[in-house]
């Protein structure tokens, strides 16, 4: 999540000396993880104050070397949980109406739409191996999509790796659309996933990467994209390639002392569409520590010449929009429950009302098909356990596989050899934006 100041991509050159600058630290670090425990008698309020004292001075708490117990994980795998089709039938409407600002306003649909598991409590998830990979889909429109996805969820041995309860329920006509998700860890230090979304119906496709750094400041941590993360991209090809390039918000994680933590957006997002020359700001409201909280979120989208600002646009806030960009709606509300948004010229509408929606399930292929670096076939007996209630078991588990990954660096290390993503190519050529091996064995 989180904003970049960087509206476009920089030069291939730059982009080579990362990714070698990558390869060589997923070779050479191989230090042990410290452990954090939890003894029997100590509370998770206790182990909060012990993990924090450990973050004071650190400036960036997400290259950490620390094994977290059981207890305080979600039994999900990164890659798993880490996704944005919490509701996926906002993503196949984005390219559906013929009018250009219509489209605008349904990608900023979409892109409340993702922040939806983020409306309860945080836990971590399982941290991504290196070369993990997950894959699984979800089917919008048409009928009977809650049966066909209990039915395959059921195959997973562990039933806390489901999100949500239901099926997406579509706004778009009856004809089915499956939208695939394919991911893959690229790097383990720094931690980069590279993802893509596809719906072949509907010509859409979203890419990214995604690199968070985080730095604890007071009583809570603020999370922004780290350099690899550029946002997300989202194509629509049967709009003549129309892309819109997505620039996540900052957010902070509180309720540390508390022990039940929960995020707040702050700052700017922005979306982009060069094509059209439609852009949008939206900007998020720091939340009230004591009294009621009101509109948390307001923006507008407007008209750029992308000659003259397309390199700005990403460090402005809705103030410094010039009077030469023409506004064409705008739009407030709260991020978690109602946004209503208004075009120049005509009344007021929902734009999405998140108030009673769940976030929809995976069709994930069963346990016993997928592949030894599939995330549930890695971390589900840690899961399991921790389901069981048998924590000091899914610890060490936990530690097996973490110490497994170790040994493999320390053979690579030995052998003067880089890690090769199965799935992705290794420099894309447009930096933000990976691309799939033509022979990347994808298996939905």
């Amino acid at each position: 999540m989180v904003k970049d100041t960087e509206a476009t991509p920089r030069n291939s050159a730059s982009v080579d000396e990362e990714m070698h600058s990558l390869k060589i630290q997923n070779t050479l670090e191989l230090e042990k993880a410290e452990d954090v425990h939890i003894d029997g008698d100590q509370s998770k309020f206790s182990a909060m104050l012990g993990i924090l004292r450990k973050f004071v001075g650190v400036s960036d708490i997400i290259s950490m070397r620390l094994s977290l117990p059981s207890q305080l994980l979600d039994p999900i795998p990164n890659l798993e949980y880490w996704n944005y089709m919490d509701r996926p039938e906002y993503f196949v409407q984005i390219s559906e109406s013929d009018d250009e600002v219509e489209r605008m306003l349904a990608m900023l649909a979409w892109w409340f739409s993702k922040l939806l598991k983020h409306k309860g409590k945080v836990l971590k998830p399982f941290n991504s191996v290196l070369g993990e990979q997950f894959f699984c889909q979800w089917q919008v429109g048409g009928s009977s999509n809650a049966e066909r996805e209990d039915a395959a969820s059921s195959n997973s041995t562990n039933e806390t790796l489901r999100e949500g309860t239901a099926a997406s329920e579509s706004g778009c006509d009856s004809q089915t659309a499956t939208v695939e998700y394919i991911t893959e860890q690229i790097s383990h230090h720094p931690p980069v996933s590279a993802f893509v979304y596809r719906c072949k119906e509907r010509g859409i496709e979203a890419a990214g990467y995604d690199h968070i750094s985080a730095k604890f400041t007071g009583l809570s941590a603020t999370v922004s994209t780290g350099s690899f993360c550029k946002g997300i991209f989202v194509t629509l090809k049967n709009r003549d390639n129309e892309m819109y390039v997505g620039i996540h918000p900052m957010a902070n994680i509180v309720g540390w002392l508390r022990g039940s933590l929960k995020v707040q957006f702050v700052e700017s997002s922005y979306i982009l569409c060069e094509k059209t020359g439609l852009a949008t700001i939206i900007e998020f409201k720091e939340e009230r520590w004591f009294g009621k909280n009101k509109e948390n979120v307001s923006g507008k989208v407007f008209r750029y010449d992308s000659s003259k600002y397309g390199n700005q646009i990403a460090q402005w806030k809705l103030k410094d929009i010039p009077k030469s960009c023409a506004i064409v709606a705008t739009f407030g509300g709260n991020w978690d429950k109602r946004v209503a948004v208004k075009r120049t010229g005509s009344q007021e509408r929902t734009l999405i009302d998140m108030t009673d929606l769940e976030v929809a399930g995976k069709i994930v292929k069963p346990l016993e098909e997928q592949d030894e670096m599939e995330s549930r076939k890695i971390w589900d007996p840690v899961a399991t356990s921790m389901q069981q209630g048998r924590f000091g078991e899914a610890t060490q588990l936990k530690r097996d596989i973490e110490d497994r990954q170790r040994k493999l660096a320390a053979t690579r290390k030995e052998r003067n050899e880089a890690f090769v993503p199965a799935l992705f190519k290794t420099e894309s050529q447009i930096e933000g934006r990976p691309e799939l091996l033509e022979s990347a064995p994808i298996s939905i």
